[in-house]
């Protein structure tokens, strides 16, 4: 069962309510994919968790996809999943486990949006991750300071699948990003390079690394530019 907490239905809430599920092939593409950008980096969490308590959450769950693989990891005891429609999560957090595995006792829902304080006292997590949901925040500003306020010190931030604008095709990228039904829908959908997430982050008390990943075959051949023909990884931010 999902919580809820009070808060007034928004545009997001509306558009992500009604999202389809789709089919069983699409979902399990979406979370294998997921899963990919997960195994980039899972041993080296599951290291840095060893002696904590354990205790992390993924903001913008949506299909708890990223959730579930944090629940296979030794060294995590609990996972909060906090997305802004709980109707998104209870439509998909079985299909989720159906196909990843994990352990969903480890998982609590609720529905929350990230762009208010978040449900948690100041130190108390151990790290905080993002499947492409960082971008939908409303206030960077505002959702890393609160992120900050909840991960102890050394915690960690961590934003997979990230969108990002490049500098050679941010022009068309933009005007491809407003023609969504995202954008038709009044919803929080942004586009950053990658140096304004580090600026970002380190002005918020954040050390940053970036994890270079891609699945892309084509991508996989120019893998030495990386981060400056075009940006495919994982944001890896540990709190000062």
């Amino acid at each position: 069962m999902t919580e809820q907490l009070n808060t007034p239905i928004t545009f997001d809430q509306a558009f992500y309510d009604i999202e389809p599920v789709g089919s069983l092939e699409e979902h399990t593409k979406w979370m294998r994919e997921i899963e990919f950008y997960f195994e980039g980096y899972s041993e080296r969490l599951n290291a840095n968790l060893a002696g904590s308590n354990g205790r992390v959450a993924e903001l913008g769950a949506g299909s708890c996809g990223l959730s579930v693989c944090l629940s296979r990891l030794p060294n995590v005891k609990r996972v909060t999943s906090l997305d802004i429609s709980a109707k998104r999560m209870a439509k998909m957090i079985d299909l989720s486990v159906s196909v990843l595995g994990g352990e969903k006792t480890k998982i609590t829902p609720i529905a929350c949006d990230f762009n208010g304080v978040l449900p948690f006292a100041d130190g108390e997590l151990d790290a905080l991750l993002f499947d492409a949901a960082l971008h939908h925040t409303r206030s960077m500003w505002n959702t890393l300071a609160e992120c900050h306020r909840v991960l102890k010190k050394g915690g960690l931030l961590i934003a997979q699948r990230e969108s990002y604008l490049t500098s050679y095709r941010a022009k068309r990228q933009i005007s491809k990003l407003l023609k969504t039904p995202e954008i038709s829908a009044n919803v929080s959908e942004n586009m950053y390079l990658r140096e304004q997430y580090e600026y970002y982050l380190h002005v918020s008390g954040f050390d940053v690394n970036f994890i270079a990943r891609t699945q892309s075959n084509l991508k996989a051949i120019l893998f030495p530019v990386n981060g400056l023909l075009f940006t495919d990884g994982v944001l890896w931010s540990e709190s000062r």
